[in-house]
């Protein structure tokens, strides 16, 4: 049988047990210090360029968009009331996207519709209706010299009835000027909007809507 014998160290007669400092010169110690201040440095020049970087993006952020909470019930059922989104400022919109414009009414903050008619598209006014066909629809051309049948309508026409200002008011107009759009809520029985209000200018146009992210459960791109 093996045996197993603890070994003890123990302390020479004279000397004491207890770990001694390391001695360090004074040129020791002060390129100690010199390194430990060199990696702080390091690592607060990282940080300063993460905060940094970060500041940065969150600014070309707000320069580029902004946000909205939207009032009311003209979007449903695209957007409802509380709903928040972003805006992207500064591009003009396509057909069929959302945006914010100013109404240029006395206490009415930014309103949100839908773009359906561009710059150039044929526009055609007649018994309080105006009738819209898009620039690039393809063949046919609305007839604005006289009266034309529903049935005859050449295709991708939209019949919007207005009020009787706003007809007044483009029934002289075969095309939708540059800069100016025609927009309507998607709720149509709870929406003021061009047919009401007229043609939307691009100096009202704050921007595209993009983004909904509130609330929560319905996060993602607005289209």
């Amino acid at each position: 049988m093996s045996t197993y014998q603890k070994q003890v160290s123990t302390a020479k007669k004279g000397h004491s047990t207890k770990k001694k400092h390391r001695y360090y010169s004074k040129e020791k110690r002060s390129q100690k210090l010199n390194e430990q201040s060199q990696r702080m440095r390091k690592t607060l020049k990282s940080r300063d360029m993460i905060f940094l970087l970060f500041f940065g993006c969150c600014l070309v952020f707000l320069w580029q968009n902004s946000t909205h909470q939207v009032s009311g019930s003209s979007m449903l059922p695209t957007l409802e009331n509380n709903d928040r989104i972003i805006v992207r400022k500064g591009r003009l919109p396509e057909r069929y996207e959302l945006i914010t414009f100013d109404p240029e009414i006395p206490d009415e903050t930014s309103y949100v519709k839908r773009v359906i008619g561009l710059p150039g598209d044929q526009l055609w006014a007649e018994a309080n209706a105006i009738y819209l066909r898009p620039q690039k629809a393809g063949k046919g051309v609305l007839n604005t010299a006289s009266p034309m049948p529903a049935e005859e309508l050449p295709d991708s026409t939209l019949k919007v009835i207005v009020s009787e200002e706003i007809f007044q008011e483009l029934r002289d107009i075969h095309k939708i000027p540059e800069g100016s759009y025609f927009v309507l809520g998607d709720n149509r029985s709870a929406s003021k909007d061009s047919r009401t209000m007229g043609l939307i200018t691009e100096k009202q146009v704050e921007g595209v809507v993009t983004y909904r992210y509130f609330p929560l459960n319905k996060i993602g791109e607005v289209k």
